[in-house]
């Protein structure tokens, strides 16, 4: 129940973030533009490719765990982590690659983009910790309850995938 607690209020706080970015782009869309045309709308594509593939591997641990596959489980979950090592990766080389003009405070494109991939940023990080902790524990040490650390790290995970989802289109697509 905690997880859908901590997912459910993380969806609402990207949401409101959405609205918020929705305003931004009716209300200064010169200054969204601009900033959009910088950034690599493919390289946004092939982010949320590596996720749902990410996302796919997770689903499959989750099957295989409560098939008792503990050892296919882990592969799985391998697989998402390197996946998602795959995004971290290409997401520092998309920042390291936009330049010096894009930082907070530039233009409200750049405070947006910036915060909104950062926050996102963060949440991934915090779900690869939750997942490389999760694979590590299968068949190891028993959790107290396999069935909702394993589909609350999974639905942890799928949440950043959504997030990603709405992310990439506000800021990546004209």
């Amino acid at each position: 129940m905690l997880f859908w607690v901590v997912v459910a209020t993380e969806l609402l706080a990207f949401g409101v973030f959405f609205g918020f970015v929705a305003h931004v782009r009716a209300s200064e869309p010169e200054v969204f533009e601009a900033g959009r045309a910088l950034v690599n709308a493919h390289e946004g594509l092939v982010l949320a490719a590596v996720l749902l593939t990410s996302g796919w591997f997770v689903a499959e641990a989750v099957h295989a765990c409560r098939r008792d596959q503990l050892r296919l489980a882990r592969v799985h979950y391998t697989l998402a982590l390197i996946a998602g090592g795959i995004f971290v990766g290409l997401k520092l080389h998309g920042y390291a690659a936009l330049g010096p003009n894009a930082r907070l405070g530039v233009s409200t494109y750049w405070d947006v983009f910036l915060l909104g991939t950062g926050f996102h940023f963060i949440h991934v990080l915090l779900g690869l910790a939750m997942l490389g902790r999760t694979a590590w524990r299968i068949g190891r040490r028993p959790f107290e309850d396999a069935e909702g650390a394993i589909a609350g790290t999974a639905l942890f995970w799928h949440m950043c995938d959504l997030a990603w989802f709405f992310l990439f289109p506000l800021l990546y697509v004209a």
